[in-house]
């Protein structure tokens, strides 16, 4: 017996060692005395419960995900081609021949692969430039260059110089002479025309400007075109009207007009009327390498049949200037390529394949383009905070 109790004691020492205890009933017998007789002492066997420990191995299956990273194809490969995007503005064949153009031209220059992209609106190309910021190159709107950047960082680097050449657009806000409205506050209560409700520069940003002056205008009707808008207000149909400014070319050409610097009649200096010359264009004394001024704004297409147009309106004030169409970057576009790309851009629209691509008069007919800068589109902005696009 006392052998049995030595190996279960041995047992139980191991097993306490070794694992986590559970604690379970068992039955043992003991020795009990009974005085049965006065011969002597009897042993009888009793059941007494027992407490030992015991141990329960539990086997346990645990399955854990490894993530396994892909190397992506490197940027400007045949298997990863730099995305080149065009909102729908023409047709998609025309697009597509006239961005391959482009897309060939930077493949020559920088030794990689460009693919043309035509997105089924402007919303979409930003989705997709927000979808893959590191692969795509989008044209975009002023407007859109704004939505982009807030969206997901997309950053603007070529913006675009148009036939007038600029590489932004104002618009002006014109009165008879005799109506006595010289400022922005003597708008207050009158009734005025736009060529366009939805511009920018001809219809928002002069919105904006009203509001944040604090003017309230009675009312602002919609009329077909620059022409009729300056129309109805040398008849005296509304109190004012807004048109396209674009500034005049300064005698000799030897410098640009300089928009904030400038006066906007620039011209009314010389106290000359203008007049037509033999060659359709509205002069003041004569051709700008002759001393004179070509005027430009909006009035000039009514000169034939109203050339008193200028003797009887002036401007009242300008619009901020809005930008032209923006070649941008998505917000991870290697830095050194973008910079590489936005000097050939430059170098390409200076270039006689440029009148095959997006200098043709059926895609965008623009003259150059030139490095952007973050802070041009403020005026955009401040057109978004002023909230006048949600009433479109």
């Amino acid at each position: 017996m006392a052998k049995f109790w030595f190996i279960a004691a041995c047992v139980l020492l191991l097993l306490l060692a070794a694992c986590q205890p559970q604690v379970m009933e068992i039955e043992v017998t003991r020795l009990v005395e009974s005085a049965s007789s006065s011969e002597g002492v009897t042993a009888v066997s009793t059941p007494t419960p027992v407490e030992i420990e015991v141990t329960r191995l539990i086997t346990t299956e645990v399955v854990q995900e490894v993530p396994i990273e892909i190397t992506k194809s490197p940027l400007g490969t045949a298997a990863r081609p730099v995305q080149i995007l065009f909102s729908p503005i023409s047709s998609p064949a025309v697009i597509m021949t006239r961005g391959q153009v482009l897309a060939d031209a930077l493949a020559q220059a920088t030794g990689l692969q460009f693919a043309v992209g035509v997105a089924d609106s402007e919303a979409a190309l930003i989705d997709l430039m927000c979808a893959a910021p590191g692969d795509t190159i989008g044209v975009l709107s002023p407007l859109g260059v704004v939505q982009a950047n807030s969206q997901c960082g997309a950053q603007a680097g070529n913006v675009a110089v148009h036939p007038d050449g600029l590489n932004w657009q104002a618009g002006m806000i014109v009165a008879r002479r005799d109506s006595g409205i010289l400022t922005l506050a003597d708008l207050s209560g009158k009734r005025g025309a736009v060529p366009d409700a939805a511009s920018l520069p001809n219809a928002k940003a002069i919105e904006t400007m009203l509001q944040e002056a604090g003017v309230e205008v009675a009312e602002i009707i919609e009329l077909p075109g620059d022409n009729n808008a300056m129309l109805a207000v040398f008849d005296g149909e509304v109190d004012f009207a807004v048109g396209t400014y674009t500034p005049p070319i300064m005698p000799y050409e030897e410098r640009l007009w300089e928009y904030g610097v400038d006066s906007a009649e620039i011209w009314r200096q010389l106290g000359i009327a203008p007049e037509r010359s033999p060659i359709g264009y509205v002069l003041v004394i004569g051709e700008p390498e002759f001393g004179g001024y070509r005027l430009r704004d909006a009035r000039a297409g009514i000169f034939d049949i109203q050339p008193e147009i200028y003797n009887q309106t002036r401007i009242v004030a300008l619009s901020p200037q809005i930008p032209n169409e923006t070649v941008s970057f998505g917000r991870d576009f290697p830095l050194a390529l973008a910079r590489q790309v936005i000097s050939e851009l430059q170098a390409f629209a200076t270039s006689e394949a440029c009148a095959t691509s997006v200098c043709a008069s059926d895609f965008y007919d623009w003259r150059g383009l030139e490095p952007a800068a973050d802070e041009q589109y403020d005026p955009i902005r401040d057109i978004v905070a002023a909230g006048v696009l949600a009433q479109e």
